[in-house]
C-alpha cells in the first residue's frame, strides 16, 4: 500500500507584519488613553496597566524580534550621527577652536600683520612663484581670520557661503579670487602676471580692511 502522508504544511507568513501591526496598535491605544484621560479625568495609569497586561503575551513572544529591530535602529542612528559629524567637519572645527583658545593657533593678529608685509614684498619680486605664494598666503590669512571670528566651516569656501555682502562687501570677488587660488594650488605651472596677482591681492586687502585687520 502506498504510504499516504499529509502534504507538508506551508510555513506561516506575515508574522513580522502582524507583530508590527500589534506594536502600532499598542502605542495608538496608549496615546489615545492619554489624551482622552486628560479630557475626561479617568484613571490613565490604571488604563495604561490594563493595556500593558493585555499586550504582555505579545511582547513575551516577540521580544527577540523587538530586540533585533532596536539593534538595527541603534546602528542606523549611530551611523547617521557619525556621518553628519564627519560631513560637517565638526571635530576638526572644535580642534582648531581649542588650539586658538590656548594661544596656539597658526595665525595670531601680530603674525597676520607680519604675513601681510611679506605678501607685499612678494609682489615686488621678479618671479611669478612669489606672486603665486602671495595669493596662497592671502587666502590662508582670510580663512584663519574668519575662523577666529566664529564662522564655521572646514574650508574657506564653506565660510564664504555664510557671509553676505552686508557683512563683507566684496564677498563675491573673494569667491572668484579663491577659485584662482585653487587653480594655483592644484597646478603650480598655472600662468599669472604680476598685474593679475596685484588685482587678486587687492581683493583680499579690501576684505582685510573691512575686517579691521589692516588700514588703507
Amino acid at each position: 500500500m502506498a504510504d499516504k502522508r499529509p502534504p507538508p504544511s506551508k510555513p506561516e507568513t506575515g508574522g513580522s507584519d502582524k507583530s508590527l501591526f500589534a506594536l502600532v496598535i499598542f502605542w495608538v491605544l496608549v496615546l489615545l488613553g492619554f489624551f482622552v484621560g486628560r479630557g475626561f479625568g479617568f484613571d490613565f495609569w490604571g488604563y495604561l496597566m490594563a493595556v500593558r497586561n493585555f499586550f504582555a503575551p505579545f511582547f513575551e513572544r516577540n521580544l527577540w524580534w523587538l530586540e533585533i529591530v532596536s539593534a538595527i535602529l541603534s546602528v542606523l542612528f549611530l551611523w547617521g550621527t557619525v556621518y553628519i559629524i564627519r560631513k560637517a567637519g565638526y571635530l576638526e572645527i572644535k580642534k582648531e577652536q581649542f588650539l586658538d583658545l590656548w594661544g596656539r593657533g597658526y595665525v595670531s593678529r601680530r603674525r597676520t600683520l607680519k604675513a601681510w608685509q611679506q605678501i607685499q614684498k612678494r609682489l615686488l619680486a621678479a618671479d611669478s612663484n612669489n606672486w603665486k605664494l602671495a595669493i596662497l598666503e592671502s587666502d590662508h590669512i582670510l580663512n584663519e581670520i574668519l575662523k577666529m571670528s566664529g564662522y564655521l566651516g572646514a574650508k574657506l569656501e564653506d565660510k564664504l557661503e555664510l557671509i553676505t555682502p552686508a557683512q563683507l562687501s566684496n564677498v563675491e570677488e573673494i569667491k572668484q579670487a579663491h577659485q584662482i587660488r585653487h587653480k594655483i594650488a592644484s597646478d603650480p605651472s598655472f600662468p599669472i602676471t604680476n598685474e593679475e596677482a596685484r588685482e587678486i591681492i587687492a581683493v583680499y586687502k579690501k576684505s582685510f580692511v573691512e575686517l579691521n585687520l589692516i588700514r588703507e
